[in-house]
């Protein structure tokens, strides 16, 4: 970039598709945590300030500690995909 080779003009993406050498017959069945919030003590937070903002009671901390678990098959040979 300092030399001014590279330009943010155009960007391309490689977008190869890479087969798995994962066996459909090979498999553990597990549990599993569902992850359905990656920020979730951020989103806890923001979402008590803006309703504090508007005089709204904010939500009690129990409502954000539900934990959802789903079953899955994980590969044995590669247990990376999926």
């Amino acid at each position: 970039m300092d030399k001014g080779w590279l330009s943010a003009d155009h960007i391309f993406l490689d977008s190869t598709h890479v087969k798995a050498s994962a066996n459909k017959r090979k498999y553990d069945k597990k549990v599993v945590r569902k992850e359905t919030r990656a920020y979730e003590e951020k989103l806890q937070l923001e979402l008590n300030l803006d309703r504090e903002e508007h005089r709204k009671k904010p939500f009690p901390p129990e409502k954000f500690e539900k934990e959802e678990w789903k079953e899955i098959k994980e590969s044995t040979t590669d247990p990376e995909s999926g």
